[in-house]
């Protein structure tokens, strides 16, 4: 026999030496009594190694039956008392809607528990606590039968950022009693981008962004575009936002730190910064450190007199009765060069009843101004005019009685004193002392937008 085949017979040999050493732990295991005695086994690593097993006969086993009644410690009855003692607790969670009822919250967590829902409607503050006009988080623990254990809900804080209030209902063997507690929320960084392709808010509920965060951007920007009505398919947004969060769970979402929107085809971008001064207040700014809001022009009529100011009570020179003046009126001879005092687009120009030949013009989302009894009109319906462009020329047209502009303000067609107005929105930027720390920020923001469009491209991927 060559080398290759003694090889190949000795495995065989090995693999069949344990086949049988298997076989002998077996029927060991299966009869106890004999032991090791009961078993030879001859191992060779030799070509003429073998073994053998030696099974004792029939007579040679002894089988003995044992009966035995085994009793209960305790009895059926105790036992499935003891069970029901036992009860085990499921836990629910939702989050309540605007259309909520008392009874509608608890059907959807499975609840089917009158005491708890009486207690909810008859109880004020437990009422108004759980259906209140804010989105809450309610967990829910309820026993197999429906009944209600505990019900927890927990929301934000509106008047105290980074904080929440928690509402505690617990059943006792006295009824339901209640809590309210209040605690620090887990803050943490959302990032989101997005490709508009129908509408702004199509396009935010598309990326998952919040409602109350579309909205602050909505403001955000609304002094330098309208971002809901003029945004177009292909224009883009990023947001990041404060997002708070309890046990793991999202709470809600706080303020915007940093956004950048394109409205047809052009960026505008947003930092929120917050000065070291306790004292000074946070605001919105560019990257380059300039107030959002962009100044006004301090007159809409260089040369001009002003001659009435904003009241609620004026007697008019008209008709001789007393009414309130909603705006400011500035003198100056016929012909008299008019201004815008920002950029907008012109939403009306025409003639008006009383004020005659008027333009009225849009600065970003809310706010309007007025002209009126202009001698001529320079611009038209849609018009796109920019700060200290000329829009139209003083005149005497309508209830007038004499050459003059009469000039407003209106913020959301609510009209207010534009002398206020032009003071109030001068131009602002960053402290020489903050801009360090500014541009720290900054920094951050431009971090955060690159994260949330690496986001947005591999979901896409």
């Amino acid at each position: 026999m060559n080398t290759q085949e003694q090889d190949v017979a000795s495995q065989e040999q090995q693999g069949t030496l344990r086949q049988a050493a298997q076989e002998a732990r077996t029927w060991l295991r299966a009869h106890p009594g004999f032991g090791a005695a009961g078993v030879v086994v001859s191992l060779a690593l030799g070509a003429s190694g073998a073994f053998a097993v030696a099974q004792p006969s029939d007579d040679q086993i002894v089988v003995r039956q044992v009966l035995e009644v085994v009793q209960p410690v305790t009895s059926y009855e105790q036992q499935a008392a003891a069970l029901r003692a036992h009860d085990f607790t499921l836990y629910r969670s939702t989050e309540t809607r605007s259309t909520d009822t008392a009874a509608a919250l608890l059907k959807r967590l499975a609840v089917q528990d009158g005491a708890a829902e009486s207690y909810v409607r008859e109880m004020d503050t437990v009422r108004t606590e759980l259906l209140g006009p804010q989105d809450r988080l309610v967990k829910a623990e309820v026993y197999p039968d429906h009944r209600l254990k505990q019900l927890t809900v927990s929301w934000l804080d509106a008047e105290r950022p980074g904080r929440y209030r928690q509402l505690v209902l617990t059943r006792t063997d006295k009824g339901f009693v209640h809590q309210v507690k209040t605690g620090s929320a887990e803050m943490t960084v959302a990032l989101a981008q997005v490709e508009v392709r129908d509408s702004f808010f199509r396009a935010t509920t598309q990326a998952g962004i919040p409602e109350t965060v579309a909205n602050q951007m909505l403001d955000i920007f609304e002094p330098v575009a309208d971002v809901k009505g003029d945004i177009r398919k292909g224009d883009s947004l990023q947001v990041a936002y404060e997002r708070y969060l309890l046990d793991g769970q999202i709470l809600g979402a706080g303020r915007v730190l940093s956004a950048s929107v394109q409205v047809q085809g052009k960026d505008h971008q947003a930092v929120w910064y917050q000065p070291s001064r306790k004292s000074a207040k946070g605001d919105y700014y560019t990257p380059a450190g300039e107030g959002l809001t962009p100044a006004l022009l301090p007159t809409p009529a260089p040369g001009a007199v002003i001659t009435s100011e904003f009241t609620s009570y004026r007697i008019h020179p008209v008709f001789g009765v007393a009414r309130a003046h909603t705006g400011v009126d500035y003198a100056a001879p016929t012909g008299t060069p008019v201004q815008t005092i920002a950029d907008g687009v012109v939403t009306f120009a025409g003639w008006q009843n009383g004020y005659g030949n008027s333009i009225e013009i849009q600065h970003g989302g809310k706010q309007t101004t007025f002209y009126a009894h202009l001698s001529s009109i320079g611009v038209k319906v849609g018009e796109k005019v920019g700060k200290g462009e000329q829009v139209g020329k003083i005149g005497s047209t309508g209830w007038s009685t004499g050459p003059h502009l009469h000039f407003e303000t209106r913020n959301n067609g609510v009209a207010e004193d534009p002398l206020v107005v032009m003071a109030e929105q001068r131009s602002t930027s960053i402290a020489a002392s903050e801009r360090d720390a500014f541009r720290q920020v900054v920094v951050q923001a431009q971090r955060h937008w690159e994260m949330a469009e690496a986001i947005q491209l591999a979901s896409a991927e």
